[in-house]
């Protein structure tokens, strides 16, 4: 379930929209800075059908985006619970790590 762009990223980047609409992009310097706003936007858009579901896995600290597989912010990581509940629960909110070095300043 690790994506490879985690190890190391120093940069959170937070995509939602939609194809047909205007995509919103925003960046954070920190997984836990991400963390809360990526949270709020998916409590204001899950399904009312889904939202005691959704609760309960920010409680217990486990989500399963499949029904088979279960991801544990203690055993994999905040990035990758975040990850998992947005898309199981906010599937136009899409997160992605980028990783600085010191080459990137001398390429921009």
């Amino acid at each position: 379930m690790a994506h490879q762009d985690e190890s190391n990223a120093n940069r959170v980047v937070v995509l939602e929209g939609s194809p047909l609409g205007t995509p919103m992009a925003k960046s954070f310097s920190t997984v836990d800075q991400a963390e809360s706003f990526v949270i709020d936007r998916i409590r204001a858009s899950v399904s009312a059908q889904l939202k005691d579901r959704f609760e309960k896995a920010l409680v217990d600290q486990v989500v399963s985006e499949d029904g088979v597989a279960a991801v544990s912010s203690v055993l994999a990581g905040k990035l990758a619970f975040v990850r998992a509940l947005a898309t199981a629960y906010a599937p136009k909110i899409a997160i992605t790590t980028r990783r600085y070095d010191d080459e990137d300043d001398a390429r921009r």
